[in-house]
């Protein structure tokens, strides 16, 4: 059975393409055609193997470079903690100097305090209009103010007391006026306009 297709094919194809006849020229022209079939369907085989490394390569880059940036970030953030933890001591003293909302109720308050250690006497106490803070934004202010007056008397000694503990509140409070009246022999009155500031 072998044989005669053998024969077929020399007797059929061998006549048509006589330097086939040759059994040199056969393997070579097998082993071209091998390699062009190998080449044919191994491009159509391998191409997405191919394909699917490479965009597996990137995928792989990429992760990797969103894997080095979360670890830098991750290393920010723990320094940005280590260095909060440091200053959690210190916000209080910086809150209280200038407060994030005006707390013209607590100045009052503190003002009152401190005229009561002094033994000045306050007959008014008064604070002004706020600053907006909506209408600031735009121009990029670092911080607010208000204004406030107080009138009160008391001895020369007392009022300067008086003026000390004021100027030297842990709050950031400048006087902008400061104006003493001779009431009588021992008391002095005296008016106080100053500002008061606070960061939004």
């Amino acid at each position: 059975m072998q044989d005669i297709a053998k024969d077929i094919v020399k007797i059929k194809y061998f006549r048509t393409l006589p330097y086939l006849n040759q059994e040199r020229t056969q393997k070579f022209v097998g082993i071209v055609l091998t390699l062009l079939a190998v080449m044919f369907f191994g491009f159509f085989a391998v191409n997405p193997t191919i394909s699917t490394i490479l965009k597996l390569k990137k995928e792989v880059a990429d992760s990797q470079f969103a894997y080095n940036q979360l670890g830098e970030k991750i290393k920010n953030l723990s320094e940005l903690r280590s260095q909060y933890a440091n200053l959690q001591n210190d916000l209080p003293i910086i809150i209280d100097a200038i407060p994030i909302e005006p707390n013209i109720h607590l100045l009052f308050a503190q003002i009152q305090a401190i005229a009561s250690q002094s033994n000045v006497r306050i007959k008014n106490l008064q604070n002004f209009e706020v600053e907006v803070i909506k209408n600031n934004k735009a121009l990029g202010k670092q911080y607010y103010t208000y204004s406030f007056a107080i009138s009160g008397n008391g001895s020369f000694e007392n009022i300067s007391s008086f003026i000390s503990s004021i100027t030297g509140m842990q709050r950031i409070v400048s006087i902008d006026l400061f104006t003493i009246v001779n009431q009588s022999r021992q008391l002095l009155g005296f008016n106080i306009q100053g500002t008061a500031f606070f960061k939004e």
